[in-house]
């Protein structure tokens, strides 16, 4: 593996058999030149090209990003992998990169971004939120900016969204179909004509989206997501069954028809999340 661009001690673009890749690995650029053998043991990571548009797109970011940022990234997809288990897309290193130079600047600006979707993400995806703190700490102890709670949430997300594996699409699919099953019927027993520009229908889509891929995943564990205890969630439950009967039924429905479609049950706490989600809706469109 010879070193074919240096961008700083810890970040190189190196060739192999004809392949490009980068390099990540502290020192593994010091005192290197172009066509050197790169220091087997320096290397850390490698991320090798998706398709033939990732090299372009990597050479065309590192003109534009920091590569301490590229640095910083490789590190954060490091601490995912050990935290999350498996592996991430490698587009995940030149978005998240983008992404935290771009949050960084902002915050410096005074221009930081609300996250309108963090307490889903903090409740729904609760492991990925965690590594989401790790990384805006990570951050902060490397490029001395501590980043808001909102891009705790944003981080989180995108590795919510960049996982890999080789039943990604067919589930992102059946996903889609599922989602698009229960708008259906929430058109036709509560809502009919929703305002897809509502914040609160944004919320609605997902939560959907949160609830059917954990209802996907093949470590679904109803357990895991017991926000309330048994007795505090059925006492809730009962009372919104009361206090909104329509949006409860709904709720209900459409759990019903996920649960039979999925072939997986579900806990009191989604008839409760899913009820309050369709009556903020209802609430704001009267």
């Amino acid at each position: 593996m010879l070193v074919k661009r240096i961008f700083n001690n810890n970040v190189l673009l190196a060739e192999s058999n004809g392949q490009e890749l980068v390099v990540v690995g502290r020192g593994v650029g010091f005192g290197q030149q172009i066509g050197n053998e790169v220091a087997a043991n320096k290397v850390e990571k490698t991320y090798y090209p998706q398709d033939e548009n990732w090299t372009p797109m990597f050479n065309e970011m590192i003109e534009t990003i920091s590569s301490d940022y590229v640095e910083v990234a490789s590190h954060i997809i490091s601490m995912a992998e050990k935290r999350l288990g498996g592996s991430f897309d490698g587009y995940l290193l030149i978005g998240l990169a983008d992404h935290i130079q771009f949050a960084v600047e902002r915050l410096q600006k005074k221009l930081p971004i609300k996250n309108e979707l963090l307490w889903e993400t903090r409740h729904f995806y609760p492991d990925e939120y965690e590594l989401g703190q790790m990384a805006v700490n990570f951050i902060d102890e490397r490029v001395k900016v501590k980043l808001p709670e909102d891009e705790v949430g944003f981080i989180a997300l995108k590795f919510v969204e960049k996982r890999a594996g080789p039943n990604y699409n067919e589930k992102a699919t059946n996903m889609t179909d599922l989602i698009e099953g229960a708008l259906t019927l929430i058109r036709h027993e509560l809502l009919p004509a929703i305002d897809s520009s509502n914040l609160n229908y944004q919320r609605l889509i997902v939560h959907l989206r949160f609830f059917v891929e954990r209802l996907l995943d093949d470590q679904h564990n109803q357990s895991n997501v017991n926000h309330f205890d048994d007795v505090m969630a059925q006492h809730l439950s009962d009372n919104l069954q009361k206090k909104y009967t329509a949006s409860y039924q709904c709720a209900q429905d459409v759990i019903n028809y996920f649960e039979k479609q999925t072939n997986r049950s579900t806990g009191v706490n989604e008839q409760i999340y899913l009820t309050m989600h369709l009556q903020r809706i209802v609430d704001s469109s009267s």
